[in-house]
């Protein structure tokens, strides 16, 4: 019985877990050219990003931090340009590896 709860348990860590980066992945077909800058923000929130807006370049940079592994973790960074009206013009997404 033990066992099955452990297994059971080490699934459910795993999906979300993968539901998790699945988000991240896919970061940039959820959040679409031309989305308003509080869609961005919800969608950022949705996947676990902290995120911050900088008026004098019209960015949200976003950051999720992963799993350490050693030495090292493996965080996703976000950059969103907006235009004038606040839309958004383009997503970028990548992994960032921090250290020490």
């Amino acid at each position: 019985m033990l066992l099955a709860a452990l297994l059971f348990s080490g699934i459910m860590g795993c999906a979300k877990k993968d539901k998790g980066d699945d988000c991240v992945q896919k970061l940039s077909e959820r959040i679409q050219v031309g989305a308003s800058q509080g869609d961005a923000e919800q969608v950022l929130d949705q996947c676990g990003f902290t995120h911050s807006f900088d008026q004098k370049t019209s960015m949200i940079y976003a950051l999720k931090h992963g799993e350490k592994s050693g030495l090292t973790r493996q965080d996703w960074s976000a950059q969103i340009k907006l235009d004038e009206g606040r839309k958004v013009t383009s997503v970028k997404v990548e992994k960032v590896f921090t250290g020490p």
